[in-house]
């Protein structure tokens, strides 16, 4: 038995909890499992909801433990910064879909094991406004809220003026469970003694904001063939940035012949020059950071790697043909591509959700790799992505652990269940190949320090879009400048993090 997981399988056949356990296991630190299984249909609604009703316990919570309908306080927020991003509300819907039903049922089953109140408070207030928002209900000395949910690029920002508890030695929590983002937690925390910042499966919102790209499989059988060989390309490590700039050359066509490229024009491939750039550079294996022996964080930017990488990703946007830039809105991109105007798109899994009524077959594959030696896939998540902090002003300690852990035991056990296998593999994705290429996103998520604290690295971190923005291809030249102020101020963040 695996320590703090205790699980009784009244209807249900070892065989098919061993896979959904399997699929389900930390993010980002298992190597991919590149076979092409046999075509399946055993990821079905029937059997995930037989799996969401067998008892299991978290060993991690002593059996009684009771809080006498004491009322836990959780502010978050579901407004998102643009149209092409979007979240999950925290306290589900009883009237809702398939996801929305299973966080409601998750709530409601925290709640009656801890006899406790969640009070779930959507503040509705904008992505940019988080971190000011948090900080002043702190600041103020109120204790109205127990619990913070904020978006990672604003929130971060205030980690360092001591607004949160140190939940290193909080009771309950365990994260080497796998319902915990360990390596996540890790880069976000600066020094391994300090945990001022949490995520795990309480929240959909970590995989869902996973990097990937997705390819129009009619598009993709017009110009070269069975889309099965796209698929078996990717699980054979072979989908590099090479690949790409040949295929998008193939396919670009001059749709109203007026000799012009422009956005009325079809594709090989349409990106955005924000955001996606990101995701590509990490999926190159580039990187801003990492951490020593002693768990502390390095500036490793100026290394031959990420110049290959910059260089590789400058040509695919600047000089490859059939490549689209788009610089206004990836909404834009997402639509064209929903349109049948490209074959490939890059984006983020929960770019699926605006794909819904593609009349076209699509696939999800993995961000390319700069190489096929490259040892495995990288997907960055996505900025947008909502961590949890609990105030340093907090009463109720052993309560918010108590939940915390629950919500995420819960959560991995019933919502991501039903997310990452019903709404995602069944819902929005289109084939039983392309649930195998999610399992491949799932395993390969990362971060990296630099890029979660962007304003103390001096934007390293976002390097990829940086250059692309500027439209400049010589990587050391332009990080040459921010190298200096990025380590001193690295070094004033370590030491504010041990006075902490």
């Amino acid at each position: 038995m695996k320590k703090g997981f205790f699980i009784r399988a009244t209807a249900l056949t070892f065989a098919l909890f061993m896979l959904l356990f399997a699929t389900l296991t930390a993010c980002g630190d298992a190597e991919p499992d590149n076979k092409l299984a046999e075509n399946t249909t055993a990821n079905t609604a029937d059997e995930a909801a037989e799996v969401t009703t067998t008892e299991a316990v978290d060993e991690n919570i002593p059996a009684g433990l009771n809080f006498g309908g004491e009322t836990i306080n959780f502010w978050y927020s579901t407004v998102s910064g643009s149209a092409s991003e979007t979240y999950y509300d925290m306290a589900g819907d009883q009237e809702g879909d398939i996801v929305d039903d299973a966080i409601y049922k998750r709530n409601i089953a925290v709640e009656k094991q801890l006899n406790l109140n969640l009070n779930l408070f959507n503040s509705k207030t904008g992505a940019a406004d988080n971190g000011t928002a948090v900080s002043k209900l702190i600041l103020s000395g109120s204790n109205e809220y127990d619990l913070f949910s904020g978006i990672q690029w604003n929130m971060m920002n205030h980690v360092r003026e001591g607004l949160f508890y140190n939940m290193i030695d909080a009771p309950y929590i365990n994260i080497e469970e796998p319902w915990w983002a360990k390596s996540y937690i890790t880069n976000a925390n600066i020094l391994n003694n300090k945990r001022f910042v949490l995520c795990g499966d309480y929240n959909i919102n970590l995989i869902r904001c996973a990097g990937c790209m997705f390819f129009n499989k009619n598009l993709y059988e017009s110009y070269f063939g069975d889309p099965t060989e796209m698929y078996q390309l990717a699980l054979d490590g072979g989908w590099t940035f090479d690949k790409l700039i040949e295929n998008s050359a193939v396919a670009y066509s001059d749709l109203n012949g007026d000799t012009k490229v422009d956005v009325n024009d079809q594709f090989g491939l349409l990106t955005y020059y924000g955001n996606n750039m990101d995701v590509l550079f990490y999926a190159g294996g580039g990187k801003a950071t990492e951490k020593d022996e002693n768990g502390y964080p390095v500036i490793v930017s100026d290394n031959e790697l990420n110049v290959l990488v910059m260089e590789k990703v400058y040509q695919l946007v600047y000089e490859s043909e059939g490549v689209y830039l788009n610089k206004n809105d990836p909404s834009e991109n997402n639509a064209n591509f929903s349109a049948g105007k490209a074959v490939y798109l890059t984006g983020f899994l929960y770019s699926s959700e605006f794909l819904r009524d593609m009349k076209d077959d699509y696939g999800i594959l993995p961000s390319p790799k700069l190489t096929e030696e490259q040892s495995r896939y990288y997907e960055l998540v996505h900025d947008i992505v909502e961590l949890q902090f609990v105030p340093s002003t907090i009463q109720k300690l052993d309560a918010v652990s108590a939940v915390l852990e629950l919500l995420a035991f819960e959560g991995h056990r019933t919502v991501m269940p039903a997310y990452y296998e019903i709404a995602l593999k069944t819902k929005y994705a289109r084939d039983n190949i392309s649930i195998q290429l999610v399992d491949l996103i799932h395993d390969s998520v990362m971060t990296d320090t630099a890029y979660i604290y962007m304003d103390d690295f001096s934007h390293l971190g976002y390097v990829g879009r940086g250059m692309i923005i500027s439209k400049k291809n010589n990587y050391m030249s332009h990080i040459a400048s921010n190298l200096k102020s990025a380590q001193k101020k690295l070094e004033k963040l370590i030491a504010t993090f041990e006075d902490l």
